[in-house]
C-alpha cells in the first residue's frame, strides 16, 4: 500500500483536535463501554466482572448473546446466559465482542439518522467482510489473538461513519466527486477536512479509550505496508488488516463507491508483510469465503 498526500503530524493533530472538540453530533462512548474498559484495566478483574457489567446493559447483552449463538462462534446455539457465554467462548472473545458491538451499534444507528446518502449498510457489510477475512488470515499466519484482529477489521472504517454523521452533505459530495474524477478518497479527504477517515478513526479510538492496538491499526491502515513484520506484533496485525481490506474489496466488491482504489495496494507486499505466500493464500480462499458467510450475524447490529 502506498501513502497518499502529505500533511504534517502537527497539522493533522490540530485539525483533529478542532474536529473532536466541535463534533457534538458524534455519539459519545456508551456508559456500558466505559464500565467494560474499567473492568479490562483492573488487573484483579475476571470473567464474572465482565459478565456483570454486560448484564447491566440489556440491549448490549442481547446482541452479544445473539452473536454468541450464531454459527460464527457456536454451532450448538445453546448459550442463554452471559456467564455461560463468557465461560464457553472465553473472556477475551466476549470482551472484544462487547467493544465492537458498543461502538458499531452507536455509529450505525447515528449514521442511519444523519439524513445523508452514504450507503452505510454496504459500508458496514464491507467492514464485516474485512474483519472475517482478517481473522482467518490471523489464524493461518499464527497471530496470537485472531479475535482481536477481527475486531480491528470490523472497526477499521469507522472514520467514514463519523464524517458522514458530522457533515453528510459535505462528505456525500466528496464521495460523488471522487466517483467522477477517479481521485483517491484519502487525498480528497485531506484537502476537504485536513485529515482522512483513517486518522479520525485512530483519534476516536483514543477518545473512546479503546485498546492501543485499535488506535494504531485504524489510523495506519492506509499507510505504506511495512516491509517486514514480527509475528504477533502490532505491525503484523496492521499487515493482516491491510491484506484483508484489499481482499474484501476484490473478492467481495461493494455495490456502492466507498473509495476503494486498487492503485494504493501492492498485493505482493501485502502478502509478504502479513506472512503468507500468494500460493498459500490461494489455497485458503474457500476458508476465507466460509468465514465471511459465518460472520453474517454481525450485519444486523443496529437491530
Amino acid at each position: 500500500m502506498t501513502s497518499v498526500g502529505t500533511i504534517s503530524e502537527n497539522s493533522v493533530s490540530q485539525e483533529l483536535e478542532i474536529f473532536i472538540r466541535e463534533a457534538e453530533d458524534i455519539p459519545t462512548i456508551p456508559e456500558s463501554l466505559i464500565q467494560i474498559m474499567r473492568v479490562l484495566d483492573d488487573p484483579d478483574s475476571g470473567p464474572s466482572d465482565l459478565a456483570e457489567v454486560v448484564r447491566l446493559d440489556s440491549p448490549l447483552m442481547s446482541k452479544i448473546l445473539r452473536l454468541a449463538n450464531s454459527p460464527y462462534y457456536n454451532q450448538k446455539g445453546n448459550l442463554s446466559d452471559i456467564n455461560r457465554c463468557v465461560g464457553v467462548l472465553g473472556y477475551r472473545t466476549v470482551r472484544q465482542m462487547a467493544i465492537s458491538v458498543s461502538v458499531a451499534t452507536s455509529l450505525v444507528s447515528a449514521v442511519a439518522s444523519s439524513g445523508g446518502s452514504l450507503d452505510y449498510r454496504e459500508l458496514w457489510r464491507h467492514s464485516v467482510v474485512t474483519g472475517a477475512m482478517a481473522k482467518e488470515l490471523a489464524i493461518v499466519t499464527g497471530y496470537s489473538d485472531p479475535e482481536e484482529v477481527f475486531m480491528v477489521g470490523l472497526l477499521h472504517d469507522i472514520g467514514k461513519f463519523i464524517l458522514e454523521i458530522h457533515d453528510p452533505v459535505r462528505y456525500d459530495g466528496l464521495i460523488a466527486s471522487r466517483s467522477q474524477n477517479g481521485r483517491s478518497l484519502i487525498e480528497m479527504e485531506h484537502e476537504e477536512f485536513g485529515f482522512d477517515h483513517a486518522a479520525i478513526a485512530g483519534a476516536f479510538a483514543k477518545v473512546w479509550f479503546l485498546p492501543e492496538l485499535f488506535a494504531f491499526t485504524l489510523s495506519a491502515h492506509h499507510e505504506t505496508t511495512p516491509e517486514k513484520t514480527i509475528r504477533g506484533s502490532r505491525e503484523h496485525a496492521l499487515a493482516l488488516l491491510q491484506l484483508a481490506d484489499y481482499l474484501a474489496n476484490t473478492m467481495s466488491p461493494v455495490n456502492s463507491d466507498l473509495g476503494f482504489d486498487p492503485r494504493l495496494f501492492d498485493p505482493v507486499a501485502l502478502n509478504h508483510a502479513a506472512g503468507i505466500s500468494i500460493a498459500d493464500l490461494e489455497g485458503c480462499l474457500d476458508c476465507l469465503r466460509n468465514s465471511v458467510d459465518s460472520a453474517s450475524a454481525y450485519l444486523s447490529l443496529e437491530q
